[in-house]
């Protein structure tokens, strides 16, 4: 038996038997389906109060908006989040800490799009996401922050400094905002990516670089096609170094793509994710947005994920394979509330999930 198989029996079975207790408290396709037919919010609240988010949602006030309850199931996800880490030890604790890491990487872009946007900082607290472990002192002197620059400076990472050099706080319309959000999520997905390539090994490695690998090269699919969707000049300046399957040479196809639905049937026959993106380019010309890009990832991660819960279970990769399907019942039950709050037809709503089979 591997050394390393052996550290996370004796280190972490318990953590282990913990993920696979919460994991049969996630919600089901089927359940997930059923809340689309809610039409009010009480509804909603009402169906997951009995479940693992019933702790959250009893707090809630008859007259609470939409977002106030999204941000209360994303606290649900925190808590756990939370609950992991301080129960684990070891090569578990640090993975986790990594893994949390990445949602640094939302609150940075949420915050400088908020202040682009003229909004206060209760305005912005309200709304945040509460996964990472960013004091609130600290954000609070960072929002007080007017240069973008000086905001992005404060992350510690001159990579992410120079791919966003080129952006300014009053160049932030809709167009220019997306982008900025995908290259600093992308910085986000490319830490912990490298984490994974970097100090992983064995079993932990293998089995956790096919999940978290597609996050970076679909960052830099998003960025390519947003670029050519607002005509960015540079695009290449933006992109991640990093890559799992999407090799150079397929990069530059892209790149050379005069438009999305080029760039989307060069993609068609990568060895790789030409299945995986099959009908792409039809589904973008259908709703004129690169939004599907998200549930076709998650769908594969999802996928992945499972295979892991079905192997042996002593290896990081079962903390990850949880992970992917907690935080996905979140972003789920955000597309639920989003969408109900839009009006939206059932049918469209259920577009805006991602389910395993």
């Amino acid at each position: 038996m591997p050394a390393s198989t052996l550290q996370h029996i004796l280190q972490e079975n318990y953590i282990i038997a913990k993920i696979h207790g919460q994991k049969g408290a996630l919600l089901s396709p089927r359940q997930l389906y059923s809340l689309t037919e809610f039409r009010t919010l009480s509804e909603i609240i009402g169906a997951l109060s009995e479940g693992p988010y019933g702790k959250e949602l009893s707090r809630l006030r008859a007259e609470s908006s939409s977002i106030e309850t999204e941000r209360t199931i994303l606290l649900g996800l925190a808590r756990t989040l939370r609950t992991l880490a301080s129960s684990s030890q070891g090569s578990e604790r640090v993975f986790l800490r990594q893994f949390i890491r990445r949602f640094e990487a939302n609150d940075l872009s949420a915050l400088i799009l908020s202040k682009a946007l003229g909004k206060t900082w209760e305005e912005f607290l309200v709304t945040r996401q509460p996964m990472t472990a960013s004091k609130e002192a600290r954000l609070h002197h960072v929002y007080s922050l007017d240069d973008l620059h000086s905001i992005i400076a404060l992350a510690g990472d001159r990579v992410l400094e120079a791919r966003t050099q080129s952006f300014s706080m009053t160049s932030m319309d809709g167009s220019n905002s997306s982008l900025l959000r995908d290259i600093i999520t992308g910085w986000g997905e490319e830490r912990f990516y490298k984490y994974v390539i970097k100090h992983l090994s064995g079993a932990d490695k293998s089995l956790c670089s096919p999940i978290a690998g597609p996050s970076v090269d679909f960052s830099n699919l998003t960025l390519i096609l947003r670029s050519k969707l607002i005509g960015t000049t540079n695009p290449r300046d933006h992109l991640i170094h990093s890559s799992w399957k999407l090799d150079s040479r397929t990069i530059e196809q892209l790149l050379a793509s005069q438009d999305v639905p080029q760039a989307l049937d060069a993609l068609s026959s990568h060895h790789y994710y030409g299945r995986i993106l099959s009908g792409a380019r039809q589904r973008y010309e259908d709703s004129k947005s690169l939004s599907f890009l998200e549930i076709v990832l998650r769908k594969y991660q999802l996928k992945l994920s499972k295979r892991v819960f079905l192997g042996f279970p002593y290896s990081l990769a079962t903390i990850l394979a949880f992970l992917v399907f907690k935080e996905n019942e979140a972003m789920n039950l955000s597309a639920v509330l989003t969408g109900l709050e839009a009006g939206l037809q059932q049918g469209d709503v259920r577009s805006l999930l991602a389910l395993t089979d």
